[in-house]
C-alpha cells in the first residue's frame, strides 16, 4: 500500500455473528480483493488513492464484507465479464483471481459481486452466512 500511495481505512461493525468457514480460503479472498484494489488504484494518476474495508450484517443475519476503492472503476464491458475464468483487465493478469474468489464464497454459502463506487472506483462485496448455532 505504501509503495503505491494507497491509504487504507477500516470500519468494522461490532457484535457481528460468528461465521463458519475455512479461514485460509476466506483470507485468500480478502487478500486477492485487496491486491486487486491496490493494483487498480496504482493506474490512477490524479486524486487520492483510498481503500475502505468495512464489515456489517447482511439482510439475512449473515456477515457482509465490502472493499471500496478509488481506482478507475468498472466499465460496462468489463463489469459483465469480471468473474469469468481467464478474463482480465490487467496487463499481467491471469484472470483466475475473481473466479476463484467467487467459488470460495459460494462454497461457503455466500455471494460475491461488484458495483460502481461513486464518484470513482469499484466496490467488491461478499456475504457469508452465520453459523447455525450463533444466534445474536
Amino acid at each position: 500500500m505504501v509503495k503505491n500511495g494507497v491509504s487504507a481505512q477500516t470500519q468494522f461493525a461490532e457484535g457481528l455473528p460468528l461465521i463458519q468457514g475455512d479461514r485460509i480460503q476466506l483470507q485468500q479472498v480478502i487478500l486477492n480483493l485487496t491486491i486487486n484494489a491496490i493494483e487498480a488504484m496504482s493506474r490512477v494518476g490524479e486524486g487520492p488513492r483510498r481503500l475502505l474495508i468495512s464489515t456489517g450484517k447482511d439482510g439475512q443475519d449473515g456477515v457482509l464484507v465490502a472493499m471500496q476503492d478509488s481506482g478507475p472503476g468498472l466499465t460496462p464491458a468489463n463489469h459483465e465479464h469480471l468473474f469469468e475464468a481467464f478474463y482480465t483487465t490487467k496487463p499481467s493478469g491471469l484472470g483466475m483471481g475473481l473466479p476463484i474468489c467467487r467459488s470460495i464464497i459460494e462454497a461457503h454459502g455466500g455471494r460475491l459481486w461488484a458495483t460502481e463506487n461513486i464518484p470513482r472506483g469499484a466496490v467488491f462485496q461478499f456475504t457469508v452466512p452465520t453459523r447455525p448455532d450463533s444466534a445474536s
